[in-house]
């Protein structure tokens, strides 16, 4: 086997490995694309569970805030009879300080109303025995004289306390009946508040069980979401490999078409090689039958005979030497 045969059969033999060898890392490759494909389809399974989640935890979120929006106009009605009720009681504390200031005036207009009226007996009852009585004696008559004079104008005095008394008695008599009509209105709003509370009681545990609710879909929306991160993390480690497989793919792919570019041209470099040779060996051929076609033509060549130009000496005709066989080449066919 020639050196070139030799060449072009270690040629073919590393080529047939750099095909086993791109079998294996497609097979290899179709699996890696199976399994991220298998990842793909769980981190879809887990968003679309996520995203139904989240579906279901807006509307809820919707019924929440409208059962708060309900909750805050009761406790805004509570709110609103606590301070009614509040703002009344506070008036009422004015008005009983004004009741219990009224009574200690009353308490002391009764005394005055109790030192006029008995002045003025007095006065009238010492006036009444000046006029009748003939037997008071002088000194006796300008001393009871003086007594009233006196009397009278401590009577002046107390003229005043007694209008101030009078009119303490008619506000104490108001005081009393606005006090009553505000307690009547403080107890209104307090039974209101307390219907409110009662409202707030029974939204509070509808509030609670939505609250719970929310934070269950809440919960379950994360844990799909951290699924759907996990597969997805994993279906791009898979496609890292998968990447980093198809340059390899690819660098094998280069390998083989280069080894199959250098087998083409060597094959078309021996066959350029043999074409040439048989056309040399046939020019060979072709120019001796030309010659000796020549010669013959000439005389100068006979077959079996003697040339005419020898005269009588003998010339012995020359023998053709057979022709040496050519060994044929047989061009390479590309396999």
């Amino acid at each position: 086997m020639s050196e070139a045969d030799s060449g072009q059969d270690q040629a073919v033999e590393e080529t047939g490995d750099l095909r086993d060898k791109l079998q294996a890392m497609e097979k290899r490759l179709s699996k890696l694309r199976a399994t991220r494909g298998q990842f793909h389809d769980a981190a879809d399974r887990n968003a679309e569970q996520r995203n139904s989640i989240q579906s279901q935890y807006k509307e809820h979120r919707e019924k929440l805030d409208t059962k708060l929006e309900e909750v805050r106009e009761i406790r805004n009605e509570i709110k609103n009879h606590k301070e009614r009720r509040n703002s009344i009681q506070s008036q009422m504390k004015e008005l009983f300080g004004r009741q219990r200031s009224s009574r200690d005036s009353e308490r002391k207009g009764r005394s005055v109303g109790a030192e006029y009226n008995k002045l003025n007996a007095e006065v009238k009852a010492i006036e009444e025995r000046l006029e009748t009585s003939g037997t008071i004696g002088l000194d006796k008559e300008k001393a009871l004289v003086k007594q009233v004079k006196e009397m009278r104008k401590r009577l002046i005095e107390l003229e005043p306390q007694l209008k101030t008394q009078e009119l303490i008695k008619v506000d104490l008599d108001d005081i009393e009946g606005t006090i009553a009509r505000m307690k009547q209105e403080a107890d209104d709003a307090h039974k209101l508040m307390l219907e409110w509370v009662a409202k707030a009681d029974e939204e509070s545990k509808d509030l609670d069980e939505l609250f719970s609710h929310r934070d269950f879909l809440k919960a379950e929306g994360d844990r799909y979401h951290e699924a759907f991160l996990a597969e997805k993390e994993k279906a791009n480690e898979i496609h890292a490999k998968t990447v980093e497989l198809m340059k390899q793919v690819t660098e094998v792919k280069g390998l083989i078409k280069a080894e199959r570019d250098e087998r083409k041209s060597w094959i078309d470099d021996h066959n350029a090689s043999v074409v040439a040779e048989m056309q040399t060996a046939a020019e060979s051929d072709e120019v001796a039958d030309e010659l000796v076609k020549s010669l013959l033509q000439q005389g100068n060549l006979s077959m079996g005979g003697t040339m005419d130009s020898d005269g009588p000496e003998e010339i012995q005709r020359s023998k053709r030497k057979p022709k040496q066989k050519r060994k044929r080449v047989t061009p390479w066919r590309k396999k």
